[in-house]
């Protein structure tokens, strides 16, 4: 029986572990965001042949975290000023208008679940120490927020180019520690959001994700 319409080729697959490889790296500092880097060094990072490498770099290409330049090598996207006011402004253009939407739609059993998670994690920030970085203890949180109310819009467009903005808000992130005075401000704006969505009001909804977004954009930037 022939199973070609079926299943996709090695090299695809091989593709797709290349290009996790390749961010496992960067996000790790393996590879440092802004430096250049040759195909033989990404062949020996991912441990994967250069068919590979070559289809991972063109997803990483189409989402904005490295840049092909065919004598000089591959340069890796830099954390900038420029790329964070990009992303945080595409963000909210996306965002302002979903919440709209996930304020008319959201069932009120998932924004208590989502409001119970918000509120626990500010008792956790409470009990770690105070230089203790908070990203990684927010990945749930922010997930959990964010992603549903995209997701209210129910367009595939906007899901693909949300997830590259995921990608690229984690870069430019990377540059500021999130402390924990920081960690409870983003949780209470995100919470100022949920309870609007809880009252159906979509315009203070609205309002509350661009005062967050903005702000968000401030505190990455080391401004506030």
């Amino acid at each position: 029986m022939d199973n070609s319409s079926t299943t996709a080729p090695p090299s695809h697959r091989l593709g797709d572990i290349a290009y996790e490889r390749i961010l496992e790296a960067l996000f790790s500092r393996q590879v440092e965001f802004g430096s250049f880097i040759s195909q033989a060094e990404l062949v020996k990072v991912t441990g994967l042949g250069v068919g590979p490498v070559r289809d991972a770099l063109k997803l990483l290409e189409a989402d904005g975290i490295l840049f092909i330049h065919p004598r000089s090598g591959i340069e890796v996207v830099r954390p900038s000023t420029e790329l964070a006011r990009s992303t945080f402004q595409f963000r909210t253009i996306i965002e302002r208008f979903a919440v709209r939407q996930f304020t008319r739609t959201v069932s009120l059993r998932a924004l208590d679940d989502v409001i119970a998670l918000h509120e626990q994690m500010l008792g956790n920030v409470a009990k770690l120490a105070v230089d203790h970085d908070f990203i990684d203890d927010l990945v749930e949180v922010e997930n959990r927020f964010h992603l549903p109310i995209c997701a209210a819009l129910a367009n595939t467009i906007v899901d693909s180019a949300y997830g590259r903005l995921q990608l690229l808000s984690k870069i430019v992130k990377m540059t500021t520690p999130v402390t924990g005075r920081t960690a409870e401000i983003s949780i209470n704006e995100h919470l100022d959001v949920l309870r609007a969505c809880k009252d159906r009001d979509p315009d203070r909804a609205e309002a509350a994700m661009v005062r967050h977004l903005n702000n968000a954009l401030q505190r990455t930037l080391g401004l506030v």
